[in-house]
């Protein structure tokens, strides 16, 4: 079943992407692509349609997202899945850089990198903040003391973003103070993702963590204040402003690490 997406190109998955087990999915299941990889798909499309011009170059992200009529985080993450296959480069001064002849029928459509960074934070937005709200409701102060040693932990761990086990147990036990086993259930679930994913690792090659870690660990201590006042809209505003922070400081420190990078 072919697709319609936002940029007005109808996309549909080849048979030979689509095996037995893809026929007992749902016809929904079956169509939906992720954004960033039809966006990646699009791109790849103008690399080969401009591939004889020598005086061509890849737009800039923001080209690009004007162009295609998509938002900086889903360009950044179909870039991203471009240089994992090879296919571009990100270089601070030059921007994109095509470093391999583009495939013509566009990069591996059985291999899903899975969700991409910016993706996986959307969907914690949605579910944390609402989390964060109603675990003021049932915050005790030994809750408290759990938050502020994930604080600690955060604070003494060494600069490696992936690997801060203080900030995941901080989310988590936010989850278990909601007494909602099935928040627990989602929101460990998108950790599983966020560690698992190729895409988020990518990512982080470019971060310089020492820039970022200051806002997100204030970001925490603003969780913390409201939850200890009990004030669930406060709590729902400062898990929201931390999520929000921490897509923009992505973005900006990813192009940070490029030009530290590239220097």
């Amino acid at each position: 079943m072919a697709k319609t997406s936002t940029i007005g190109k109808t996309l549909a998955f080849p048979e030979s992407a689509v095996n037995s087990l893809d026929m007992e999915l749902t016809p929904k299941a079956q169509s939906e692509e992720r954004l960033y990889r039809t966006i990646a798909r699009r791109i790849l499309q103008l690399i080969n349609e401009n591939a004889g011009q020598p005086d061509w170059r890849v737009p800039s992200e923001r080209e690009l997202a004007d162009q295609l009529g998509v938002s900086r985080p889903v360009i950044r993450e179909a870039i991203i899945a471009l240089e994992m296959r090879g296919i571009v480069e990100v270089r601070d001064r030059a921007g994109i850089i095509v470093t391999n002849a583009a495939p013509q029928n566009g990069f591996d459509l059985a291999r899903d990198a899975g969700p991409g960074p910016f993706e996986l934070l959307e969907a914690r937005l949605a579910v944390e903040a609402g989390s964060a709200a109603i675990a003021a409701d049932r915050a005790t102060q030994a809750d408290i003391d759990i938050l502020m040693e994930c604080i600690e932990r955060m604070q003494g761990e060494n600069l490696q973003l992936l690997h801060e086990s203080g900030d995941k147990d901080f989310h988590m036990h936010i989850a278990r103070m909601t007494n909602n086993m099935l928040i627990v259930s989602i929101t460990e679930r998108l950790w599983e993702l966020r560690e698992q994913s190729e895409m988020w690792h990518k990512l982080h090659e470019h971060i310089h963590a020492a820039t970022v870690r200051p806002l997100w660990i204030g970001d925490h201590y603003a969780v913390v204040s409201a939850l200890k006042m009990r004030n669930a809209d406060a709590a729902y505003r400062a898990m929201a402003r931390h999520i929000r922070n921490v897509m923009k400081e992505l973005l900006v420190a990813d192009e940070r690490g490029r030009e530290i990078k590239n220097d």
